[in-house]
């Protein structure tokens, strides 16, 4: 069997060694824009080009002639690219150009939440001049402002975090506006954040374990937002906040999201959608949703795969198995940085990696915004890799992913050290218990 794998990243990287670890030991070529070493190693054949040329991807599918594509990122998707392989008889994971705009245009995902399921919507007005943007944000007070497109995890700011009030709030929202042409502006709900992903073939929908990032840059949920500086999965796939009940209504607001979604476009969602959700006193809000893995999320679900992850992966693409497994163990992951992100885009440093403490605290070394070059390992500018710890407990995990870094001592990058502490959890659920008394 061969599939060919899009995407460069850690996401991309995590699916690789899943793949990879297959009973069916697929042949894997890989088409990236920047070639991670991790995937690098992992594949027989490597293809360099843009995210945006699905033209390419398509070709090289055709002339690889692979029995599965999987496309990691955004980009392709919102380039219609799974629209190319469909029609090319190609089996592909990932939805087609008009149901990946459930990422690509948060004002769409507004509508199709309001008409499949309104009680998962905060307030929220699309506002295409000065006036409305005054007025709403007028009216709300304490607001999201968001880009209507994509914005990479990083355009979305909020009040009382990057906004100190109403005028610095109007400010972001016109350059926005004056930027696109229109701006998102939306109720900030209290509560916390999670993420609940599902697998879908067009028909069945199938849960992963919950999982929750970190998204500001440092300690404390201090800094700018960043694309993810770590997560953590429970054993028991639920978080320390969330109940089981609330599990099941996020996923069933999922459901009536592709369903709906599926009925407006009139085709089959495959591959997986993320849900970023927001437990409020009210229950679950959906925050945003994503038509891929989330990164860092991916890097923890995937690598807890039970169920064969060919057979998940080709199930999404075509007809999911019955029931798809999860160890039941708890994992972390942090990412390490560049000193400067995210204020800056920093110079590329090299890295020297000690593969025997891996190997010794039986952690992993994902990759992503990493090359390899004759200096070693080199640190491109943005998120450079995440360290992953699988263990009974999320504390073990946690220990295993701060000893690992320790022990590693690498210069030229960071990480946030509170994610997925004792102290953070506790912190979490302490706030989870102060909204839902309405303090």
């Amino acid at each position: 069997m061969k599939i060919l794998l899009v995407g460069h990243g850690g996401r991309e990287h995590a699916i690789a060694l899943a793949l990879a670890r297959s009973r069916v030991h697929p042949e894997l070529a890989a088409y990236m824009s920047s070639i991670n070493p991790g995937i690098e190693e992992l594949s027989s054949r490597i293809y360099n080009g843009s995210m945006q040329d699905v033209g390419s991807i398509t070709s090289i599918a055709k002339g690889e002639r692979v029995d599965l594509v999987v496309i990691g990122p955004e980009e392709p998707l919102m380039h219609g690219v799974i629209d190319q392989l469909l029609e090319a008889g190609i089996p592909a994971f990932g939805p087609t150009r008009a149901l990946a705009n459930l990422e690509g245009n948060k004002a769409l995902l507004r509508k199709i939440i309001s008409l499949a399921v309104p009680e998962a919507n905060p307030i929220y007005r699309e506002c295409v001049t000065r006036g409305q943007v005054c007025d709403t944000i007028h009216a709300v007070q304490n607001v999201a402002v968001k880009p209507v497109g994509l914005t990479g995890g990083k355009g979305v700011r909020v009040s009382g975090k990057q906004l100190s009030g109403e005028a610095e709030a109007e400010e972001y929202a016109l350059e926005i506006l004056v930027r696109d042409g229109k701006v998102l502006i939306e109720e900030l709900l209290d509560g916390e954040e999670y993420s609940q992903m599902v697998f879908s073939d067009g028909v069945h929908l199938m849960p992963m374990p919950l999982a929750q990032d970190a998204k500001y840059a440092y300690e404390g949920d201090q800094g700018l937002m960043t694309g993810g500086m770590g997560s953590y999965t429970q054993a028991d796939q639920l978080l320390p906040f969330v109940s089981e009940s609330d599990r099941q209504k996020s996923f069933e607001i999922l459901k009536k999201v592709i369903d709906a979604a599926q009925g407006e476009f009139g085709e089959a969602y495959h591959g997986v959608l993320y849900g970023q959700f927001m437990l409020t006193r009210s229950g679950p809000k959906l925050v945003e949703t994503n038509a891929r893995f989330g990164d860092p999320e991916a890097i923890n679900v995937v690598s807890l795969l039970r169920t064969d992850p060919v057979d998940v992966f080709m199930g999404a693409a075509t007809t999911l198995p019955d029931k798809i497994e999860f160890e039941p163990m708890a994992s972390v992951c942090k990412y390490l940085v560049p000193e400067g992100y995210p204020e800056t885009r920093p110079e590329p440093v090299s890295v020297q990696i000690a593969e025997s403490v891996l190997e010794e605290e039986g952690t992993r070394l994902i990759y992503a915004g990493a090359e390899r070059q004759r200096t070693g390992v080199v640190a491109t500018g943005s998120r450079f890799a995440a360290v992953l710890a699988v263990r009974p407990t999320v504390e073990a995990a946690e220990e295993a992913v701060e000893r690992t870094i320790h022990r590693l001592d690498l210069k030229g990058v960071r990480h946030r050290p509170d994610v997925a502490t004792p102290a953070l959890l506790k912190k979490r659920v302490e706030h989870m218990q102060r909204v839902m008394q309405g303090q």
